[in-house]
């Protein structure tokens, strides 16, 4: 074995297996041809895989007679080819996942439009608001404050907060009309 965990092949097997290959290499590649339907690509990835996979069992194969090692390539091809077969039809099982986890959505510009709108409407109806409303709103749904921080910020009992959220809350929801996405019922749910 060498540095990166290959088993080196000994010296006195090379020209063995050089010999092998030359023996064997035009019959097998037809053989891979036949499996693989005509593409010599792949045919010729599939003998390369075989031989090497020869080469790793060297010690083992080359005691074998000639009509043993044919049959060993070709059970080898014949499983090589199998392997290669389930792993590309295990990628097209999965492609149309993989695309869709990668592949962005469309977008949405009707929807787009209308948030920009309602955002847009949100920031002038806080603009219009009394300031101390104003600077209770944005500290809330901007500054993401709970009310007790608010309180405590301003110097003002909880319950004030509360009182001026209600009625910015009120505002936005009279305000926006069409564009509230809770509708103008009860307000329940709405921005909190």
């Amino acid at each position: 074995m060498d540095d990166s965990g290959e088993t080196r092949i000994p010296r006195r097997h090379v020209a063995e297996l050089d010999r092998f290959f030359a023996a064997h290499d035009r019959w097998l590649f037809g053989h891979a041809c036949v499996r693989t339907r005509g593409d010599r690509e792949l045919a010729a990835d599939l003998v390369q895989d075989v031989f090497e996979a020869a080469a790793r069992a060297w010690a083992r194969l080359r005691g074998h007679a000639g009509n043993r090692q044919r049959a060993w390539l070709l059970g080898t091809l014949a499983n090589k080819d199998i392997s290669d077969f389930r792993r590309r039809e295990a990628f097209r099982r999965r492609q149309p996942d993989i695309q869709a986890r990668y592949q962005g959505t469309a977008a949405d510009t009707a929807a787009q439009a209308m948030n920009a709108i309602a955002l847009e409407r949100a920031r002038e109806i806080i603009e219009d608001m009394p300031p101390r409303q104003k600077k209770i709103a944005l500290m809330r749904w901007q500054d993401r404050m709970k009310a007790a921080e608010i309180a405590a910020e301003l110097g003002v009992a909880e319950g004030t907060v509360h009182a001026h959220l209600h009625s910015a809350r009120g505002k936005l929801v009279a305000g926006l009309e069409r564009y509230y996405p809770f509708g103008t019922d009860s307000g329940k749910g709405a921005v909190s």
